[in-house]
């Protein structure tokens, strides 16, 4: 007869309760980063939605381009976790009609204020100086 205290020294019954308490801690863990926080935004793209054309494109090494409302724009971008950083931005020259250049002026401002994020896969939020919600933004390239 095996004895089976000799073959399993550890009492099973007290270790499984730890390790369920364990995997719980890091389901709650792992979820709770991924509703909020300061992924990458290298490769994505978002925008305004509800038929807004505006939008901004993260793309690898720091580069930022995007729709104004009129013209194009291309920038540069630091991200620290969730604190971001928009360089000065160029546009391309076209000239729109007076709201159109209206919401393209307000749209770039904004840009240039931000100064922290909240990052999901879908939704992209925009904080300027001491945390102001800025915009919220939904994420246009998602599969």
């Amino acid at each position: 007869m095996i004895d089976r205290d000799a073959v399993f020294p550890h009492n099973f019954v007290m270790i499984k309760p730890r390790f369920l308490v364990f995997l719980a801690f890091m389901l709650i863990f792992a979820s709770s980063t991924g509703q909020a926080g300061g992924g990458s935004l290298a490769g994505s793209e978002w925008g305004l939605g509800d038929g807004d054309d505006r939008f901004v494109k993260f793309g690898a090494h720091g580069k930022v381009s995007g729709h104004a409302g009129c013209n194009r724009f291309f920038t540069s971008y630091q991200q620290n976790g969730t604190k971001l950083k928009v360089a000065g931005i160029a546009t391309t020259r076209k000239l729109c009609s007076g709201p159109a250049m209206k919401r393209e002026r307000e749209w770039l401002g904004l840009l240039k204020r931000v100064r922290a994020i909240d990052l999901t896969h879908l939704k992209l939020i925009l904080y300027g100086s001491k945390r102001t919600r800025l915009a919220v933004l939904k994420r246009r390239d998602f599969d």
